[in-house]
């Protein structure tokens, strides 16, 4: 591999910490963020014991799919075989981004799975974001319930732990974070606005599927990526 493409993507995952920590979805040495080293079996991952906005080049680890570190100085994430149970089962997966979104969090928290209200959210969770039951963090009970149901969502809650969302670069990734906290927050102003009637999953089907055939849908979605 490349030592440009890898300090390159080291990069990009500073650059993605930071924006995590300044959108408020990270606080303290909470979170951590993880992408596939191209064309290897290998991971870089955010180390254990730092903040997400004062990341550097040098602080992420390498380990290989089961979780070994293979370089850096520092303790790879706590939360390191939750991410390699994912890239494990998600060959498509390059990227991992688990933060703390307050609101997001909070739904998990009240037991209540966020669904996507919004056209553009429609677009990136059709099936919204359902909540994996508590299991202490860091923890191989953890992993493979993470594992069973990321192969079919690219965003689940983690019930009093936060969110994790996948994608195919750690940008899209952070992205998914974001509009997901983004959507928790306009389910909860719409439940408060006009109650749980607002957000009827087959109402909602029906309205977002009725012009899909007429829709270029994948359009619609880079426009709102970029």
């Amino acid at each position: 591999m490349c030592e440009s493409v890898v300090y390159d993507l080291r990069n990009r995952l500073v650059a993605v910490g930071k924006q995590l920590y300044d959108c408020g979805l990270v606080v303290g040495v909470e979170g951590n963020i993880s992408a596939r080293i191209p064309n290897t079996n290998n991971v870089l991952i955010k180390p254990s014991g730092v903040c997400m906005g004062f990341l550097k080049t040098e602080d992420f680890i390498v380990v290989d799919l089961e979780g070994n570190r293979l370089e850096g100085k520092l303790a790879p994430s706590l939360e390191t075989p939750m991410h390699t149970a994912i890239y494990r089962t998600r060959s498509d997966v390059q990227a991992v981004v688990h933060s703390h979104a307050p609101v997001a969090t909070a739904f998990g928290i009240a037991g209540t799975e966020i669904i996507p209200l919004q056209v553009e959210m429609f677009l990136y969770i059709p099936n919204g974001v359902p909540i994996i039951p508590f299991e202490f963090p860091g923890s191989k009970e953890l992993a493979e319930a993470v594992k069973k149901l990321i192969a079919d969502f690219n965003a689940v809650i983690l019930e009093h732990h936060g969110i994790i969302t996948v994608g195919s670069s750690i940008e899209e990734a952070c992205l998914l974070s974001r509009m997901v906290e983004e959507c928790a927050k306009v389910q909860f102003i719409a439940t408060m606005l006009a109650g749980k009637e607002a957000i009827g999953w087959e109402t909602l089907k029906k309205k977002l599927l009725a012009g899909k055939e007429n829709m270029d849908f994948k359009a619609l979605k880079k426009k709102f990526r970029a």
